[in-house]
């Protein structure tokens, strides 16, 4: 039964997206009545993406309310998911849903037949190249503000706003046809896999992500304010091993970042003369994936893990992803905020329109790596007269030595990690489920 027993008071739930919780955090429950209202969107959202990536048109408008094909939600969702079908098919890939599942932070019953919901909605996707056997996975969780009209045995999307990259015009471009886009991905650094490590664990909502499917709650959310995307970035540089400056930091006492810190602009234009940072290439997608002398596979097959991809909508940078992983193809895969990304193809959901622009980002070795940098520069200067071969115990030994007896000592220090449940933290708010 969808049918409220009596008149329930209206639920507010502040946190909604300000920081995640810690898996320790408390859970406010769901009533039952909340309870079978969950179950049945997250089944009528099921059945609107399968249906209409199975091109079923008649079961897709079946979730909406008046207005059916001509509403805003089911326009808006056509956009979203056909530019995901665009983007398979001008890469000689099938796609689909292989999972979905949502949390409900806010539920506010209106009316007898009107209920507003705040829904997280985390998305498996898988592809596969047309051809071959193995699918590639990627993860997607998308913030929904539903208006929905329910009954007892039906249940309707009459509204339905989500976050989303600015809107986009034309199906994907294709790639340059005639030459194949298999490579190899290219060899990362520490500190990129560093920096790959941490957005994997703290990329949010999107299924893949650690940490209970939560941003870092050290860090503020800014999902309900503008969006998170560069926030998380800037925390994603600083895990690789970058320093705060002058111009790029964020503020614990106010729990604010620098305009550079936190905004899609403002960072690319602090990576412009960063010395840790240089443009591999810019401008549309056909530009980012020609064949050059510098890059003979196109430029996005040069990005290694933690590098950045910034995308430009006329004129403006309005989001920003990081390098996490490569599919079978070497094709650069994504993660990111706002809409939470994970290992998620990093030109998927973009059209005609978008423009891009590709950084590298030299990371600083670690103490521990500048150590045995110097210690093996220091060992292989000492080699003895010319033509002397090294000792029985030579230099790489020597130095996988020295390094062995600094990792137990950091060890018996406590580990190098950040601890994300550390130091003086806030009573985390309940969140419901």
């Amino acid at each position: 039964m969808m049918r409220r027993a009596a008149l329930l008071p209206t639920l507010l739930l502040t946190l909604a997206f300000l920081p995640g919780p810690s898996a320790a955090a408390p859970l406010t429950p769901l009533t039952p009545e909340e309870q079978r209202l969950k179950v049945a969107l997250t089944a009528l959202v099921r059945q609107e993406e399968q249906a209409l990536l199975g091109g079923k048109e008649q079961r897709f408008l079946a979730a909406f309310g008046p207005g059916g094909a001509k509403s805003d939600a089911a326009v808006r969702m056509r956009e979203r998911l056909g530019l995901f079908m665009a983007w398979a098919e001008a890469r000689g890939a099938t796609l689909r849903l292989s999972d979905l599942t949502l949390r409900t932070p806010r539920i506010a019953f209106a009316t007898d037949d009107r209920v507003s919901v705040t829904a997280v909605v985390s998305e498996s996707f898988r592809y596969r190249y047309l051809g071959e056997a193995r699918e590639q996975a990627f993860g997607l969780g998308v913030r929904h503000y539903y208006t929905l009209r329910y009954s007892v045995d039906r249940l309707q999307i009459l509204s339905d706003d989500f976050t989303a990259p600015a809107r986009d015009r034309g199906a994907p471009p294709r790639p340059a046809p005639g030459k194949s886009r298999r490579s190899v991905a290219p060899a990362s650094t520490a500190g990129g896999k560093r920096a790959a490590a941490y957005a994997d664990r703290y990329c949010g909502a999107a299924p893949g992500c650690g940490n209970d499917g939560f941003a870092n709650p050290r860090y503020a959310n800014l999902n309900g304010d503008g969006g998170d995307c560069t926030n998380f970035i800037s925390q994603v540089l600083k895990a690789g091993g970058l320093k705060e400056d002058g111009s790029w930091f964020y503020d614990r006492a106010t729990a604010e970042g620098s305009r550079a810190w936190s905004n899609a602009q403002g960072l690319a234009d602090h990576l412009a003369w960063a010395p840790w940072a240089h443009r591999l290439a810019g401008g549309d997608y056909q530009a980012i994936v020609a064949p050059t002398a510098a890059h003979p596979n196109g430029a996005d097959r040069a990005l290694r893990l933690g590098d950045l991809v910034s995308y430009v909508q006329h004129g403006d940078v309005v989001h920003t992803g990081v390098v996490t992983g490569f599919d079978a193809h070497g094709l650069p895969l994504v993660d990111a905020h706002y809409n939470d990304r994970y290992h998620t193809p990093w030109d998927l959901g973009w059209g005609q329109d978008a423009r891009y622009r590709l950084w590298r980002i030299d990371y600083p070795p670690s103490l521990l790596e500048s150590i045995l940098r110097r210690a093996g520069r220091i060992l292989g200067g000492a080699r003895g007269p010319a033509g002397a071969q090294p000792g029985p115990l030579g230099t790489r030994a020597v130095t996988s030595h020295l390094a062995s007896g600094i990792v137990r000592r950091l060890g018996a220090a406590g580990s190098a990690r950040p601890n994300c449940q550390g130091g003086a933290q806030t009573a985390a708010p309940s969140y419901r489920p």
